[in-house]
C-alpha cells in the first residue's frame, strides 16, 4: 500500500451522550408531567351540593393540563375510547354519592361528555327549578353564633351559587338578606350596619362579625 493511502476511521454506532440528552430530557418531562397530573387529579375535592365552583376550578385546571378540555366541554369535539374511559373514571370518582345519584343514570354512565354536560347542567343550569332549590338553600340556612367562620364560608359560597344559576340581586340585597338571619339580641349590630356610610354587602356585614 502506498504511503499516502490511509485508511478512513469506523464511524462510531455507539450512542455518545450528546445523543442521550434527547431521551433523558424526554424521561425527565414525562417523569414531571406525571407528577403534575397526579397533584392535579389529589387536588380535585369530592363534588357535593356547595362547593361546585371549586370543584369546576379544579376539574378544568386538570384537563387542561392533559389537554383535554375542549375535547371533554365542547359539543362540536369527539373523546377518543381511551380518553373516554379516562376522563370518565376521574369524574366519578370525585364524586359524593348524594351528587351521583343526581347526575348519573343508565343514558350517561358510560359517556364522560354526557356525565360532564349533567354535572353542569344540574349545579349551573339557569332553569327555574335549579334557580329556586339554590335560594331556598340559601334562605333556610341559619346563623350559627357557635361558628361564626363556618356561617361566613356557607353564606359566600351561596353568594357564587347563586349567581351561577343565574341571580342577580345586589350586593346590599344579599347583605339584607343575611342580616335577616340575625337573632334578635344582634340588633344592635343590625343598626350599625344599616345606619352606616356603606352600603350593606355581605362584606360590610361580615365585618361586623
Amino acid at each position: 500500500m502506498s504511503g499516502d493511502s490511509k485508511s478512513k476511521p469506523l464511524e462510531s454506532t455507539s450512542i455518545t451522550p450528546k445523543d442521550q440528552k434527547p431521551a433523558i430530557a424526554t424521561k425527565v418531562m414525562d417523569a414531571i408531567q406525571s407528577s403534575l397530573i397526579k397533584t392535579t387529579v389529589e387536588g380535585i375535592p369530592l363534588l357535593s351540593m356547595d362547593n361546585y365552583t371549586l370543584w369546576r376550578q379544579r376539574v378544568i385546571n386538570f384537563l387542561d393540563v392533559v389537554k383535554l378540555k375542549d375535547d371533554l366541554i365542547s359539543e362540536k369535539r369527539v373523546l377518543s375510547a381511551d380518553h373516554n374511559v379516562y376522563l370518565k373514571a376521574v369524574l366519578v370518582a370525585k364524586l359524593e354519592s348524594s351528587v351521583q345519584a343526581n347526575v348519573i343514570d343508565s343514558v350517561n354512565e358510560d359517556n364522560a361528555k354526557l356525565i360532564w354536560s349533567s354535572i353542569v347542567k344540574f349545579f349551573a343550569s339557569t332553569q327555574a327549578s335549579n334557580k329556586s332549590r339554590v335560594f331556598q338553600s340559601f334562605l333556610r340556612a341559619p346563623y350559627t353564633p357557635n361558628n361564626i367562620l363556618g356561617f361566613i364560608t356557607s353564606m359566600k359560597t351561596f353568594q357564587t351559587q347563586l349567581i351561577e344559576v343565574g341571580w342577580t340581586f345586589s350586593d346590599d340585597a344579599l347583605g339584607h338578606m343575611v342580616l335577616h338571619k340575625f337573632p334578635a339580641d344582634m340588633n344592635d349590630i343590625v343598626n350599625q350596619i344599616t345606619h352606616s356610610n356603606k352600603e350593606p354587602s355581605i362584606n360590610v356585614v361580615f365585618e361586623h362579625l
